[in-house]
């Protein structure tokens, strides 16, 4: 009897542990989720070309020809016959205008965002607004579709299994980073970012002529001043010779 007790006692605190591990520790990971193993990717093709729809955060839809993270999708049945379309990277539903234009949304509506769906004999699956009787196409040509007649190029799909691995969704993409010269020093410690020094023409004030020997007077028998350096008055005064130099100064 001890025994048993014992053994419900250690199994009632187990499973209480267990429960404040799942509370602290909650399963978030994005990667778990039960949507991420259906992902899908709508293949169209011609006798040239073929291409993945693909779904970008700005809405604008068009098909690349390999698998990417916004040609990956989430089809779901919302009635009997039809689905809604949604980008897994986006977030955004696949809808369709007056005109047949497919675009994506980050708002749901009935009558633009949800398709009715069925597979022709040959094994392709076309999607057609019940509203504006257009066929989902990544062809430029639009025209309302009737039973019966031909599909437009870039309009039949074939649903393949989501090759992306899953990593690429949730790996951040890394920022670019730019500094500016006028960051403080403490970020750029090895004087990296400090701009080259810029040649500056010698000033106005010094580039005069040089005295004639027919002038007379002591510059007249020492026309560049090399006697007369480090006397204060070398052209332009004292500190001329910092100021005048004959090549242009580094700033």
């Amino acid at each position: 009897m001890l025994g048993t007790c014992l053994r419900l006692l250690v199994g009632v605190l187990c499973t209480v542990c267990s429960l404040g591990t799942a509370r602290a520790y909650p399963d978030t990971s994005p990667l778990l989720g039960s949507n991420w193993g259906s992902l899908t990717h709508l293949y169209t093709a011609t006798a040239r070309t073929s291409y993945h729809l693909q779904i970008h955060r700005d809405g604008h839809v068009d098909g690349t020809p390999h698998q990417t993270i916004y040609s990956a999708l989430m089809i779901t049945s919302e009635d009997a016959g039809s689905v809604v379309i949604t980008g897994a990277m986006t977030r955004r539903f696949l809808c369709m205008d007056l005109h047949g234009n497919i675009f994506g949304s980050l708002h749901f509506s009935p009558e633009n965002c949800k398709f009715r769906q069925w597979t022709l004999e040959n094994g392709y699956d076309v999607y057609l607004s019940q509203k504006h009787h257009y066929l989902v196409s990544l062809g430029r040509a639009k025209r309302i579709f009737q039973p019966g007649t031909n599909p437009p190029p870039f309009s039949q799909f074939l649903a393949r299994r989501n090759e992306v691995p899953l990593l690429h969704f949730y790996t951040v993409r890394p920022r670019r980073h730019t500094r500016s010269a006028e960051d403080p020093p403490e970020r750029d410690p090895l004087n990296v970012l400090k701009p080259r020094p810029r040649a500056t023409p010698v000033p106005v004030s010094c580039s005069r002529e040089l005295p004639s020997a027919e002038e007379g007077g002591p510059a007249a028998s020492d026309p560049l001043g090399v006697l007369r350096r480090g006397r204060g008055d070398a052209r332009g005064g004292a500190g001329g010779a910092d100021r005048c130099r004959p090549f242009p100064r580094f700033v």
